[in-house]
């Protein structure tokens, strides 16, 4: 291998070890916007979460890898209307629109800031009520299929601490009909 293929491949090393990775979807956890075996790039140098963001976490309390949206930052309250099915993020509820096709089958047209597959209407036990605040250095995420993904809102995950954010997911590289960037 001569030298100057020697630092290409370094520097491809460096971009996907500190810039950019590679993660795949498992689960319908974010159906509609990402599915299962979706190839995502994510982005972790100097990344600080925002709210809406789409997220790879490498979460200690499940043992694996979850993709999840951020809903809230550190002390922003949550609440959530199990029976209406709508959350809030400090009194103003979420911009939100569900995933309905067309009588033809075509796409929907995004008039939100995201598509849900379902509205929150199962509580899966994380707090015993809401709204709740999130605490210092972590966030609240969601799952944009809200009544099958184990997110903060299951006893299982609850908050999700920044230190185990591997980064935001900035682009879908396959399947190839679905080639882009993510929202």
């Amino acid at each position: 291998m001569s030298n100057r293929s020697c630092c290409r491949f370094f520097i491809v090393l460096l971009v996907f070890t500190y810039l950019f990775r590679l993660s795949d979807v498992s689960g319908p956890s974010m159906e509609p916007t990402l599915t299962e075996k979706d190839r995502v790039v994510i982005s972790s140098l100097f990344y600080k979460p925002k709210q809406n963001d789409i997220i790879i976490v490498n979460s200690s309390k499940l043992d694996k890898l979850i993709v999840k949206r951020v809903v809230a930052l550190e002390g922003q309250s949550v609440d959530i209307d199990f029976e209406k099915g709508i959350v809030s993020v400090d009194g103003t509820p979420l911009d939100e629109q569900l995933y309905i096709t067309g009588e033809n089958g075509e796409e929907p047209e995004l008039k939100a800031d995201h598509f849900v597959n379902t509205l929150t209407t199962y509580n899966m036990g994380a707090f015993d009520t809401y709204p709740v605040t999130v605490p210092q250095g972590c966030v609240f995420v969601l799952g944009d299929n809200r009544n099958r993904s184990k997110d903060s809102k299951h006893s299982e995950l609850g908050f999700v601490p920044e230190e185990e954010i591997a980064g935001k997911v900035v682009f879908r590289i396959s399947p190839l009909n679905k080639f882009g960037t993510v929202d």
